[in-house]
């Protein structure tokens, strides 16, 4: 994760937050989290984003480096009122199954939009979770196909691992490591595409680990989509020059390894 940017942003992704900032921020009736003032550029920028991606104006790479102004510009006191994450958060705790290590709870703001049904992603629209992860367990290792994704800890503290898919195989996945961060606190933040750190796994250091999520999926067409492509990066074989086999696995295994 980043705690500040670390490299030099294109100017066209300069450009994109300029954009976001100039669009009119929409809303869904009586869907919206109480908030405070200050969220509404920050709103705006996102759900901007998210159209322009939506609308593919841009692509999944530009829509990570506009993500990673957005977010390095997060007002996390206002987000944190907006989502009434106190209330939220013993929510959260008290729904998550004894044996789960992770829990994605959806949330509603402007520029969500609405599912096509009860409990389902529709393709290309901005998806807003907040997600709980006990101590000591993970989301565990995995990549992506066609799909973008943002988190951002807005409580306790993550290890954080990503990885550049460079290949995807009928039983593995080639991978070579981009970021390793034992200690990614409040305000730190990743995101995925298929074009860059496809594969992320996050493990809980602290009690109270919790993360702000932005998706979109189905963003290319012609392209599969797979929400996720869980892997085995503990017992991965390495193949030399930083680059790593590591095996495709079910949900079921990935839970119980990580």
């Amino acid at each position: 994760m980043h705690n500040k940017l670390t490299r030099r942003t294109s100017l066209r992704a300069l450009g994109l937050a300029t954009l976001a900032a100039s669009l009119p921020l929409t809303s869904t009736p009586g869907q919206e989290l109480p908030g405070s003032e200050p969220m509404t550029e920050w709103l705006r920028k996102l759900s901007a984003n998210a159209s322009a991606l939506r609308d593919r104006q841009i692509s999944s790479l530009q829509w990570q480096e506009a993500m990673d102004q957005i977010y390095a510009g997060t007002p996390l006191d206002a987000l944190r009122n907006r989502l009434d994450f106190n209330a939220l958060r013993k929510q959260i705790i008290n729904q998550i199954p004894d044996d789960r290590g992770e829990l994605f709870h959806r949330v509603m703001l402007p520029g969500n939009g609405q599912p096509g049904e009860v409990g389902a992603e529709a393709p290309r629209m901005l998806i807003t979770k907040v997600a709980y992860i006990r101590k000591g367990r993970s989301i565990p290792p995995h990549g992506h196909s066609n799909m973008a994704s943002a988190f951002l800890c807005i409580s306790g503290q993550f290890a954080v691992k990503q990885y550049d898919k460079l290949e995807d195989r009928d039983e593995h996945l080639i991978l070579r490591q981009s970021v390793d961060e034992s200690g990614a606190g409040v305000g730190s933040w990743s995101s995925i595409s298929d074009y860059r750190n496809n594969v992320h796994w996050l493990t809980a250091k602290t009690d109270d680990s919790f993360l702000f999520t932005s998706k979109l999926i189905a963003v290319e067409s012609g392209r599969e989509l797979n929400g996720r492509i869980n892997v085995d990066v503990k017992r991965a074989d390495y193949l030399g020059s930083g680059t790593l086999r590591a095996r495709k696995i079910s949900a079921r295994e990935a839970a119980e390894l990580y």
